[in-house]
């Protein structure tokens, strides 16, 4: 991963290690700007509460910040609950965009899409993301119940 962001310099940050732990030491970062994207593997059933926990952390030391979260649809209540509650911690603008690329497999196992939560997204992301939704679905569909859905509040 560093030799993807060699000539970066100091502008990027890549740290092998918990990113949990890790987060708190390198916020808020000395330029006042910055983007985290936090991609678990929600493989450990403690991941859904750690991302919240980071994440209203974060927010508490670099308000200002942009945030990425993405996470899995799956049919778990932890999965389906994370999206709503990520939105209560936003206190500014936020971004949320999803994509299912199946129906939920009939036996309740296994990922049929995921999702983005990005607290204090850049400007114009939503247009941008919002054009290129359908092209995704339409590359990405493995039966007719694709779709996306996307929801934005601007303070």
């Amino acid at each position: 991963m560093h030799e993807h962001f060699a000539s970066a310099g100091r502008a990027v940050a890549v740290v092998a290690g918990d990113g949990f732990a890790g987060l708190k030491a390198l916020l808020p970062p000395p330029s006042r700007r910055g983007l985290v994207l936090i991609d678990p593997s929600y493989e450990l059933s403690n991941d859904y509460k750690a991302v919240r926990v980071a994440i209203r952390d974060a927010l508490e030391r670099f308000a200002t910040g942009t945030f990425v979260v993405w996470y899995p649809q799956l049919p778990q209540r932890d999965a389906e609950a994370l999206p709503d509650a990520l939105q209560r911690l936003a206190a500014g603008d936020w971004l949320h965009v999803s994509l299912r690329v199946r129906a939920p497999a009939a036996d309740g196992f296994g990922l049929h899409g995921s999702g983005l939560f990005v607290f204090n997204p850049p400007w114009n992301l939503e247009k941008d993301v919002r054009a290129m939704m359908p092209a995704l679905v339409a590359a990405l569909a493995q039966d007719e119940h694709a779709d996306y859905s996307l929801a934005f509040r601007q303070t």
